[in-house]
């Protein structure tokens, strides 16, 4: 079908062409091109190349879907050859579209098909984020073949020609025809005689059930699809399970494994997810939350590894488990399932102090400079593009004052800080200021901390109020105002009572601590007697900026957005954050230049 073009259309139309000849002149290296056609929708291009396309455009009509096919709208279809369908046919005992139901084709053409224009520039390596009118999600990648890179959909179909625009759409061109999953995710585990174990499992927890459904006919769509992380019988064996009743022995304690209080459910709970999650998600994702309650899955990618739960916990490197690449992103009806090649399990931890220290960022780490032999400054965001994943300046579009990261070997007179190292911020009113700086934090155990914000007071920088996981699940607001313009003094202490054994005391009850240590605190016979140097003894602050609930255990978001004070370029010193326990010791250890800590006597 066709439709007749006016003038407007037509001068559309050549302007575009225009356009598409001046692309493929400029971009000669592009593998794949745009092409442009006189056609005006999807189903006039197939009939206009029936020795390649015919058996699709019968498809089609049968399916009763050339209707919208053929009018204005917006659509991608990934359309397999004559030959290809031919082969899809004979695989499926078929010598004709004609033995094909109407339902059938229907789903064919609907699985086939995005309700968007999807080019091969908005491929990802994994799923695409639209999902197909079949309701199932296709997954798009890159293949290298004799030094030829072609995108490949679902793992088997290799584009030929990849972007023919259309007035209604964009067609691309596949070797292959697309088959949906048909099993669920329980089924497609069960059918696998690698997870006889988590078969089992699931089975007497319960999840088998759930994960049995079909996700076009869940109504609500945080459950339409999962992710289920597998382990098999031959890694669990090698853990030292020999049969599944050892298995279950090890974590089924109640006696019965559906109660969500059993250890085996809260096991297989701990490998099940909402949503699909393809590895390339898992890669681009910090933490993956599971149906165990309030726990998360950490993710790392390291070379070619993607690795889950490793992670450095107060200061000491937690292996994690590899994912098996072969064995994962198994598309399911209802989702998609991975292995991994070790069992894993949910990590027990107890809450613990977390002093964090801003400056201690891997880029800026693996920088020659960071606490080298001599003093240095490192610009934080060069080209207002920043520099550190674990950092968010905000908005930098606007910006012109930069920030930087310093280090000094000679500690200033009066001011002083955590490894001689500090963030140097141009945080202000002024729209060429940050307004906000949001910090990764470390691993945090769920449980409630006090949060307290170090730096070095100075009567040009601003005031803040600290949010933490703001945009997230749970966020809160911290009460406290944070202004970097106040220093100790502001608790009601002075160079006289500061030596006083009451002064820590007062400063803490009025949310003020000495985070520094004290020429004092390097002396082993004076230590904690709390005398100071009255030179600059009240410039180096800890404020408290308020009490969180880390609902689950994880990195987590501290944002510290301005809320008064003008500001002047780079005058905000910023030096750590401590995450404390309610019932932990607050104002110790101290911290020195050497980056040395000094706990209380």
């Amino acid at each position: 079908m066709k439709n007749n073009f006016n003038v407007r259309n037509f001068a559309i139309v050549a302007v575009i062409c225009a356009l598409t000849l001046v692309f493929i002149s400029s971009c000669k290296q592009e593998q794949y091109t745009t092409t442009t056609t006189e056609d005006v929708n999807i189903t006039g291009y197939l009939e206009k190349y029936p020795d390649q396309f015919s058996l699709m455009t019968q498809i089609i009509k049968k399916s009763g879907t050339n209707g919208y096919l053929g009018a204005y709208g917006k659509f991608t279809l990934f359309t397999p050859t004559n030959d290809a369908i031919t082969a899809w046919l004979k695989t499926n005992n078929k010598t004709g579209v004609d033995q094909l139901t109407v339902e059938e084709a229907k789903n064919m053409v609907k699985y086939h098909l995005l309700p968007d224009t999807v080019a091969t520039s908005r491929f990802s390596d994994g799923k695409l984020a639209q999902i197909t009118l079949y309701g199932q999600y296709l997954q798009t990648g890159v293949k290298n073949e004799a030094g030829v890179s072609s995108y490949i959909v679902n793992r088997i179909s290799k584009i030929t020609k990849s972007n023919v625009r259309l007035g209604n759409g964009i067609i691309h061109v596949m070797d292959h025809v697309l088959i949906p999953a048909s099993l669920s995710l329980a089924k497609s585990i069960e059918a696998n005689t690698r997870y006889t174990y988590f078969t089992q499992a699931f089975k007497e927890t319960g999840f088998y059930d759930s994960l049995n459904v079909d996700g076009a006919t869940v109504i609500d769509t945080t459950r339409r699809f999962q992710t289920v992380i597998l382990e098999s019988d031959s890694a669990l064996k090698a853990a030292g399970f020999s049969t599944y009743a050892s298995f279950k022995a090890r974590y089924s304690k109640s006696g019965n494994p559906k109660l969500h209080t059993d250890s085996l459910w809260l096991y297989m709970a701990y490998h099940i997810s909402t949503g699909p999650t393809y590895v390339p998600d898992i890669i681009t994702t910090p933490a993956i939350y599971t149906l165990a309650p309030k726990e998360v899955i950490t993710t790392k990618f390291a070379g070619q590894s993607v690795l889950l739960n490793e992670d450095e916990f107060a200061g000491v490197i937690e292996p994690g488990v590899e994912i098996n690449r072969t064995y994962s992103d198994i598309t399911a009806s209802n989702g998609v399932q991975h292995e991994v090649k070790k069992p894993f399990t949910i990590k027990v931890r107890v809450q613990a102090p977390v002093y964090f220290d801003v400056s201690d960022q891997p880029e800026l780490r693996a920088n020659p400079k960071w606490r080298g032999a001599a003093a240095a400054s490192i610009a934080l965001y060069p080209n207002k593009v920043t520099t550190l994943a674990g950092v968010d300046f905000g908005d930098l579009v606007p910006v012109t004052q930069g920030s930087n990261y310093d280090y000094v070997t000679t500690p200033n007179a009066t001011r002083k800080y955590n490894g001689n190292d500090w963030f140097n911020l141009s945080v202000g009113a002024s729209t060429q200021r940050l307004k906000y700086i949001e910090f990764r934090t470390p691993m945090l155990v769920k449980g409630k901390y006090k949060v307290w914000i170090c730096y070095a007071m100075n009567t040009a920088s601003v005031a803040f109020q600290a949010g933490f996981d703001i945009g997230r699940p749970n966020p809160q607001v911290l009460p406290n105002t944070v202004d970097f313009r106040q220093d100790l003094s502001s608790s009601g202490i002075n160079s006289t009572t500061a030596i006083l054994p009451s002064a820590d005391a007062l400063m803490m009850t009025n949310g003020f601590k000495r985070y520094m240590a004290t020429t004092n605190d390097y002396q082993g016979t004076l230590r904690g007697q709390n005398q100071v140097n009255t030179s600059g003894w009240n410039l180096s602050v800890g404020r408290l900026a308020g009490v969180i609930d880390v609902q689950t255990t994880d990195r987590h978001y501290l944002r510290l957005t301005m809320i008064a004070g003008s500001g002047s370029s780079t005058a905000t010193w910023l030096d750590m954050i401590h995450f404390i326990p309610l019932d932990a010791e607050q104002g110790w250890p101290r911290f020195s230049v050497q980056g040395v800590q000094f706990q209380k006597p």
